[in-house]
């Protein structure tokens, strides 16, 4: 079972987190950096016929770990209280849309897709020094606010995890494209 990551303290939502409490969650997200890679490439060794030395924080091995990642894609069937919940807070031209998405990923895919989006904004950062961690504070409706992200794009900042969870989602609907990541690598590379 992969380890699922847990913060010490209670998540609120990050929208409405003070600038104190987004503080202190970020630098518990970067202080978490190195050992979910760690457990993400252990994990990725004893499941895989492969050395975790491939993981070496490459482009390439972007690849790699994709293609062992999308056979591993769980989702399980949302609670009907799961998505009334969704549905109280959506507008109503999305309702229809969300009462049909009766599926989500576990909570070891998740926590899965947290862990590559680490490793992804990891061989992000090590391509190009002039690139940081940061967080976007304003304006509070903006869709990564408060969330750590990868800063220093001419047009905006990358959050690695929201793309990772997006290369998921659009995988369960294609055949594997074992070069996702490596893609969106390269369109993200444009941008500097």
């Amino acid at each position: 079972m992969y380890p699922i990551i847990k913060a010490p303290f209670e998540i609120i939502p990050l929208e409405i987190m003070t600038k104190r409490e987004t503080d202190d969650y970020f630098q518990w997200f970067i202080s978490q950096v190195p050992s979910r890679i760690e457990i993400l490439s252990t994990y990725y060794e004893r499941t895989s016929k492969e050395r975790k030395s491939s993981l070496n924080l490459s482009q390439d091995s972007l690849i790699t770990l994709w293609e062992w990642f999308v056979p591993n894609i769980q989702r399980i069937t949302k609670t009907t209280e799961e998505i009334q919940e969704e549905m109280s807070n959506a507008p109503e031209w999305l309702k229809e849309e969300i009462e049909n998405d009766t599926l989500k990923f576990s909570d070891e895919t998740e926590t899965m897709i947290i862990d590559i989006g680490i490793y992804f904004g990891a061989v992000i950062l090590k391509s190009y020094s002039n690139l940081n961690w940061g967080v976007i504070r304003k304006p509070r409706n903006y869709v990564d606010v408060n969330q750590p992200v990868i800063v220093g794009f001419k047009h905006g900042a990358l959050n690695p995890i929201r793309v990772v969870t997006n290369c998921a989602l659009q995988t369960i609907d294609e055949q594997l494209n074992n070069k996702k990541l490596y893609e969106v690598y390269n369109i993200w590379s444009k941008y500097l």
